[in-house]
């Protein structure tokens, strides 16, 4: 487990530094213009530049939420994660000089993740595979950990001065839930890849205090969850099991507030997700298989946008 979870941190990583180059060659491309300087260059001061409306803009913050796992009348998860976020997001028809270009609108592409931790407390029961009998049982500060990249395509429309958004894209988000060190825990692994679809609202791109909202829907395209049954009793095999129906959605509103040096934004949101029952594992214990569960994670965000 620690290898994997040193892999995302590599990854988080990279997802940032890459985002951060980007916007760092695409502004000093923007802000800069030929002159008579000893450099050859000097800053183009000739337009106007709209602080939430910029060629390229990186994202750095923080989150935290509550987070609640349901499987009805089975077992329900709940506790606290702090995390951070990073995104990038390209407009490549966005300049300082809308008015001359007389653009309104173009294309919009984002790459964003996030990783957090937690400690959730579990309430349920563990089950006896040799007489198939469920004993009540509850664990508390169990170690969670989350990872969720996502990229996305969309298409902007500029009017009077308010910038809405309609984006698709592909998502993958990672949980990995290890209560191991209890004797009747196990670690289990959740897998989901996704498709969201979703709209975005600005109402204003110049300086100052704006209010925004995003609405988003996940349509959910396959997931796996590898449950360790190893860890109880190291004659129970590990189980791999398939989901292939479910959907998600999510939504957010934002107060921000935006100058030329960047953009401070607080954004309170909710993340739902509801999954049906997985396939079926066969196994010499059992006929085992995902229970149908919801998932609810609702926080805030805390974010410098430059």
């Amino acid at each position: 487990m620690r290898e994997r979870l040193a892999l995302w941190l590599v990854l988080f990583w990279v997802l940032g530094s890459a985002g951060r180059t980007c916007a760092d060659a695409t502004l000093s491309g923007r802000y800069y213009s030929e002159g008579s300087g000893s450099d050859g260059i000097q800053p183009n001061t000739s337009v106007q530049h709209y602080p939430g409306l910029r060629e390229a803009l990186f994202d750095i913050g923080a989150e935290v939420y509550r987070y609640e796992y349901e499987e009805p009348g089975i077992m329900e998860q709940e506790g606290m994660f702090y995390g951070m976020r990073l995104g990038f997001t390209g407009r490549n028809w966005a300049s300082g000089s809308l008015e001359e270009s007389g653009a309104d609108g173009g294309i919009m592409f984002r790459a964003e993740g996030r990783l957090a931790f937690g400690q959730v407390d579990y309430d349920g029961g563990i089950i006896d595979f040799n007489t198939n009998t469920v004993t009540p049982y509850s664990m508390d500060d169990i170690d969670d950990w989350v990872f969720e990249g996502r990229l996305l395509l969309g298409g902007d429309r500029l009017h009077h001065s308010a910038l809405h958004t309609i984006y698709a894209g592909i998502g993958y988000r990672y949980l990995n839930d290890d209560s191991s060190s209890d004797p009747a825990g196990y670690e289990r692994e959740s897998n989901y890849i996704y498709v969201p679809v979703g709209y975005a609202f600005d109402s204003r791109i110049e300086e100052g205090w704006s209010f925004g909202f995003g609405a988003e829907f996940d349509l959910f395209l396959v997931g796996n969850q590898k449950s360790y049954l190893s860890d109880v009793n190291p004659a129970y095999p590990d189980i791999d099991n398939c989901q292939e129906s479910g959907y998600g959605c999510r939504g957010s509103v934002r107060f921000q507030h935006k100058s030329q040096k960047g953009i401070f934004v607080v954004e309170p949101f909710v993340r739902y997700w509801d999954i049906d029952d997985s396939e079926v594992s066969i196994e010499t214990i059992g006929n085992l298989y995902e229970p149908a569960n919801e998932t609810v994670e609702s926080g805030i965000s805390i974010l410098w946008m430059y």
